[in-house]
């Protein structure tokens, strides 16, 4: 059973409309954590992979250099022709690009080497079932990867916190606290071989904007509010503050942190 049809559509509307944005963003400022989730997940050129949610191909892109074959899925035709695009430019010929769903992997039990996602389990109604699709595509001795924002297990903070996400991008669902990734991991037959956290400074602004909202917009003056408003006891944890202004002057930028999670397991 796949994703609901609701969420399908609010996840192919966002990146319908940011295919450009999100995709510039996420192919250029990302290639070192694919390239370090690859470290982790011990790709080699023997390997067969996917990327699932891969979105303008922010994993596959990087993998395929180090893997015999990877296949990008995702939901969204706009951002996998950005995917494509971006493939045929870089004369990778070792990628293919598909339309499927992550809730329901179209690949037989144990036919993958490796599994990987980035930053796509917030935007799905049921996490642990990706998680245990990853699971059962990888052979014994597979791997997989995952790289994601968290929440700690404070039920108060993650709720902020997930709500701001939520006015930035209806597609958002809920972010995993920290031991939900240890917990799937484990429930799936995936022994946890490495993980890293990293907290990544993002400037409000771009972060709006690559999800396509500007000052101005309501979601943006409410993000913008909420996100101010947590300044003084980090209820959010997203760590927010004013940076000072450069040298040429302004107003101080607003700026925050996302907490980000990569961890690797093997199947056991």
């Amino acid at each position: 059973m796949g994703a609901p049809q609701q969420q399908k559509d609010l996840v192919r509307d966002q990146f319908t409309r940011t295919a450009q944005v999100f995709g510039d963003f996420a192919v250029a400022s990302r290639v070192a954590e694919a390239e370090r989730l690859a470290s982790m997940v011990r790709a080699s050129p023997s390997d067969r992979a996917v990327d699932l949610a891969c979105g303008p191909g922010t994993l596959a892109l990087r993998f395929a250099p180090h893997v015999r074959w990877v296949c990008g899925l995702d939901l969204t035709p706009a951002i996998l022709e950005r995917a494509r695009r971006s493939a045929a430019q870089e004369g990778l010929r070792n990628l293919d690009f598909s339309l499927g769903d992550a809730h329901a992997l179209p690949f037989a039990d144990g036919s993958l080497d490796i599994a990987v996602t980035s930053y796509s389990l917030h935007h799905m109604p049921d996490a642990a079932r990706v998680i245990g699709e990853m699971a059962r595509v990888v052979r014994r001795g597979g791997r997989v990867g995952v790289l994601d924002i968290f929440v700690p297990a404070d039920a108060r903070v993650a709720e902020l916190n997930n709500r701001i996400e939520r006015i930035r991008d209806a597609s958002h669902t809920r972010t995993l606290a920290r031991g939900e990734f240890d917990a799937c991991f484990s429930r799936n037959g995936l022994r946890v071989t490495s993980t890293h956290v990293e907290a990544q400074l993002r400037p409000f602004d771009h972060w709006m904007l690559v999800a396509g909202s500007k000052t101005g917009d309501a979601a943006y003056e409410e993000a913008r509010r909420l996100l101010v408003d947590s300044i003084s006891d980090d209820s959010a944890w997203f760590h927010p503050r004013f940076a000072p202004a450069g040298d040429e002057g302004g107003e101080p930028e607003l700026v925050f942190e996302n907490t980000v999670l990569f961890i690797a397991g093997e199947k056991i």
